[in-house]
């Protein structure tokens, strides 16, 4: 028999070296792709933060610069009887936010929401400091916007 003939295929010994060296590439892979699948969510619950922070920062600033007294009363979470910007700042959800008649949004539970109000000024110009601050309860995420609301 020719000697062509004979040697068409693979040893058992390239073989099985080839199976290792394909294993250790597709490990090598997987790892990768476990390592991006893994942190493809951080940046879904940055955007979340950022987008709640600034829903509560608008609907904050939008209110009268003062009305009145801060009422500053929302066991519940309602914040729809609040008539000035001065009224949010007893603001605290930590247990998820919620929707300014009190409900709370559902999905968003790990997300904590918090505002303060303080009196400052703008170039001698009298207005309230409005920060609101987004924490994850997973994630290392934390949030701070703020926002000043004019006596005009």
């Amino acid at each position: 028999m020719p000697r062509s003939l004979r040697q068409a295929g693979f040893t058992f010994i390239e073989l099985v070296i080839s199976i290792v060296i394909i294993a250790a590439a597709v490990g090598g892979i997987m790892i990768a792709v476990a390592n991006t699948a893994a942190r493809s969510v951080d940046p879904l619950i940055q955007t979340q933060g950022i987008i709640l922070a600034q829903g509560y920062l608008d609907e904050a600033l939008l209110r009268p610069y003062a009305a009145g007294p801060a009422t500053c009363t929302a066991p519940d979470g309602a914040r729809d009887h609040f008539d000035d910007v001065a009224d949010y700042d007893c603001v605290n959800n930590p247990n998820g936010p919620r929707d300014q008649y009190g409900n709370q949004l559902p999905g968003l539970a790990d997300y904590n929401v918090s505002m303060s109000v303080t009196g400052s000024s703008l170039d001698g110009v009298p207005t309230q400091r409005v920060e609101v601050r987004v924490t994850h309860d997973s994630q290392p995420l934390d949030i701070r916007l703020a926002g000043h609301r004019a006596g005009y």
